[in-house]
């Protein structure tokens, strides 16, 4: 993965391999500055498809619930349209205030 800086330092030839490399269109009729920000931008949308998580798109996280009568634990689904809230099967632990 190339940076702005040596992208910079680079001649065009060296940065047409590149963009080949990243099969980016009509990289030949690019002047170099517009041919290093697309071999950026390439680069970018490749490393966020590889970043993506490979799951059922469901995000878990586990709050906890704290009220004068106790507290409380619950699971936290999270999927693209809806949000599922699953109690958990921990006791209610009691909350006791010193006098």
């Amino acid at each position: 993965m190339y940076d702005i800086l040596q992208l910079n330092d680079m001649l065009v030839p060296e940065l047409l391999d590149i963009a080949e490399q990243l099969k980016i269109p009509h990289a030949k009729k690019l002047n170099k500055q517009d041919l290093v920000f697309k071999i950026l931008d390439s680069q970018a949308i490749t490393d966020s498809k590889i970043a993506e998580p490979k799951g059922d798109g469901k995000k878990k996280k586990i709050i906890k619930v704290t009220t004068s009568t106790g507290s409380e634990e619950a699971e936290v689904e999270s999927q693209p349209n809806k949000t599922i809230i699953k109690r958990s099967d921990m006791p209610i632990k009691k909350m006791i205030k010193p006098l």
